[in-house]
């Protein structure tokens, strides 16, 4: 797994969450097309993620990118069913909380791994 693909994964998941903050922020006060923001970073988080996914398929990896894993998995299956159950002539409202847990425990095992890495030791060079 390239270095360069594992970096940028992890500055789109950075900017995605500041994109989402953003977006909150600017639909509170009006402005409806803040919403369309977080589009972009979570665009590169898919593809590369994918691209990680394949890649390392079959390796040992920590437990808990594996859960990290699993719950891009879960992520992607409730937004789908939030998008179905939204469409319907009576939209099932309360559908749409379904992707929040998953997408919580995406945030904080994204961010422990983010701080693993970014707390390791550089090497020496020699």
């Amino acid at each position: 797994m390239s270095a360069w693909m594992r970096q940028g994964h992890r500055w789109a998941a950075v900017a995605f969450v500041v994109t989402i903050v953003v977006a909150v922020a600017g639909a509170a006060v009006g402005a409806q097309w803040a919403l369309y923001l977080p589009l972009a970073p979570l665009a590169v988080l898919a593809v590369s993620g994918l691209v990680m996914f394949v890649r390392g398929w079959g390796r040992a990896v920590s437990p808990v990118r594996r859960i990290h894993r699993a719950a891009v998995v879960v992520f992607v299956v409730t937004v789908l069913a939030t998008v179905v159950a939204l469409a319907q002539e009576e939209p099932i409202v309360w559908v749409s909380y379904l992707p929040l847990f998953p997408l919580a425990v995406l945030l904080v095992s994204g961010a422990y791994m983010f701080l693993r890495t970014s707390r390791r030791p550089a090497a020496v060079a020699g």
